[in-house]
């Protein structure tokens, strides 16, 4: 678990920044009031030079001033950012994370059944507890690791730990959280889609601009020259190239919503500079800060191009810009050398997003004293596992290799077992850290059917949403390496059919040496020879009832549905 002893400095640290800042403005104000003070002297009065000197002066000091004191304005946010990030992390320690912004919803997929069945994705989710990403493209690569994983090298995994076990790690958090809220909705996907684009730059207009610029100079020289002839004939060629260079420069390129891609990759920008700062004792950390690297000058001379489309949507400096020096016709050049660098951009958007990835899953270990990193087995071999987001979750410990039958009473723990041991497979499948003392375990895909209710609108019953579910497993059973999931097998039908179907599709997981968890309150299913029984139990205490929420071997021997319905004075009160 990670440190968060410094709230109180940084509390002091954001005190004296701000303190700095509102110096720094007022005196930014009192620049800015001075020079139009000079300019207004030098259009007025008669010490031309004079003026003129003191507001160009002004002016190169106003822009100095504004490249001084900005990184404070930065280091402010940032400082903001991380009294968030602290206040995140003991909330998410108190389990107090449904408010966070991010839950994944938009990235469910009903077809998949351990999504919601495990709440991998949605409100109260994993994904919501974990996700740390604010760009589109990071929390897309998060949703993606939990549901379909990448195979990562290990490298991937020390990574996530050393995250999780650094403080600095708190400040790159802060970094990603600066990024503005345009940025976090853009898309990168279609970002790179547009940069693929070409702007088709005919012979003829350049020809034709050839022609203007000439005619343009040979005005100025007549100008000189002659000295009837007036300077206003200039002006005539600022409404003519502005039309020169949107009729001869169409191209869909100069309709792109451009500011809000220049916001993105400004975002990007800092991010990038930011984290080439922040040092991490990690090779493979230190490799994705190589590539930043690599890749800033271009995603900056990205940024740059993107900043000048969104200036060119402005009509005022759309005509002033292509009136004066053809300002489409520049953009044109630089966007379409700017796309032979395609790679580098993609490079460094998938090193900022893999950094966010890496942050989510090193979640578990910064707010959790107990986790590990899983290693390779063919069978699950679980010690002290807990699932992180059950409040004083009871640790339990299981070897499973093969298939098991779990027993016992309404409430005992079954179901949050099963589900325990579903999220941490899905943790070690995204090459992250487990909730538990030790983990051993291989890349078992998990298959599930805990929540195979009844589907009215489309006309589909709780057993027959069993059914559909039962192929699917069976057919991801028949590849292999699978960790099935099941919880009260075929509770839609009545007991003769269910008890029968449940044992076939339990010699049917065996013949496929796979390795699957059915709940049950059949204990006619605990007498099949080749499966494990295992079960949770209670004690009954004046009247009441005391769950130890233990896995124990063996099948359950109590039950207690009779006594609640008695405790609840459905029935006769208990002796």
């Amino acid at each position: 678990m990670i440190n968060l002893d410094r709230k109180k400095e940084i509390k002091k640290e954001i005190e004296d920044v701000t303190k700095l800042t509102k110096s720094f403005s007022l005196a930014r104000f009192g620049i800015v009031i001075l020079v139009i003070i000079f300019i207004v002297c030098f259009i007025t009065l008669d010490q031309f030079g004079l003026y003129l000197g003191l507001s160009l002066g002004g002016i190169i000091v106003l822009l100095l001033a504004i490249v001084f004191t900005n990184p404070y304005y930065h280091r402010l946010k940032i400082l903001k950012n991380l009294e968030s990030i602290y206040q995140k992390h003991e909330n998410r320690r108190a389990l107090s994370y449904r408010s966070f912004t991010f839950d994944g919803r938009e990235f469910v997929d009903y077809n998949d059944y351990k999504v919601l069945d495990l709440d991998i994705l949605g409100p109260r989710s994993l994904y919501q507890y974990l996700c740390q990403a604010k760009t589109k493209g990071g929390r897309a690569k998060l949703a993606k690791q939990l549901t379909m994983p990448v195979a990562k090298p290990k490298e991937f995994t020390n990574c996530v730990k050393t995250l999780a076990e650094d403080e600095n790690s708190l400040t790159l958090e802060a970094s990603i959280a600066a990024l503005s809220s345009d940025a976090r909705d853009c898309d990168e996907e279609e970002l790179l889609g547009l940069v693929k684009k070409k702007i088709k730059i005919s012979s003829l207009a350049i020809l034709v601009m050839i022609v203007s610029v000439l005619a343009f100079l040979a005005v100025l020289l007549c100008t000189l020259w002659i000295d009837a002839m007036a300077p206003y004939y200039l002006i005539f060629f600022i409404p003519l190239n502005f039309i020169l260079c949107r009729r001869m420069l169409r191209n869909e390129v100069f309709s792109f919503p451009s500011t809000k891609y220049a916001n993105l990759l400004e975002g990007y920008v800092r991010l990038a500079k930011d984290v080439l700062k922040i040092k991490i004792h990690d090779p493979y950390y230190q490799n994705l800060q190589q590539t930043l690297n690599e890749e800033l000058p271009h995603i900056i001379a990205f940024y740059k191009m993107f900043e000048m489309l969104s200036y060119r949507q402005n009509l005022l400096l759309s005509l002033i810009g292509n009136g004066t020096f053809f300002m489409d016709l520049w953009i044109a050049i630089r966007y379409n050398y700017q796309s032979k660098h395609l790679s580098s951009i993609e490079k460094g958007i998938d090193a900022l997003t893999e950094l966010e990835l890496l942050l989510s899953l090193a979640t578990i270990g910064m707010d959790n004293q107990v986790y590990t990193i899983p290693t390779l087995k063919d069978k699950i071999e679980i010690l002290e596992g807990y699932h992180p987001l059950v409040k004083n979750c009871v640790p339990n410990s299981l070897t499973l290799e093969g298939g098991i039958v779990l027993t016992g009473s309404n409430m005992s723990g079954k179901t949050t077992f099963m589900r325990m041991l579903g999220v941490n497979q899905i943790l070690a499948n995204a090459g992250g850290l487990v909730c538990a003392s030790s983990f051993q375990t291989s890349n078992f895909k998990v298959f599930t059917s805990l929540r195979a209710n009844d589907m009215l609108q489309e006309g589909i019953s709780t057993f027959y949403a069993e059914v559909n579910r039962m192929k699917k497993i069976v057919t991801e059973s028949e590849q292999g390496n699978v960790l099935v999931l099941i919880d009260e097998i075929f509770k839609g039908t009545n007991a003769k059919d269910r008890i029968y179907a449940a044992k076939e599709i339990i010699k049917k997981l065996h013949s496929y040496q796979t390795n699957f968890l059915i709940t049950t309150h059949d204990f006619e299913l605990c007498e099949v020879p080749i499966i494990e029984n295992y079960h949770f139990d209670e004690e009954y205490e004046e009247n009441k009832i005391w769950f130890d929420y233990k896995i124990k071997k063996g099948k359950c021997q109590k039950t207690n549905a009779i006594y609640l319905l008695k405790l609840a004075g459905v029935l006769d009160t208990p002796e």
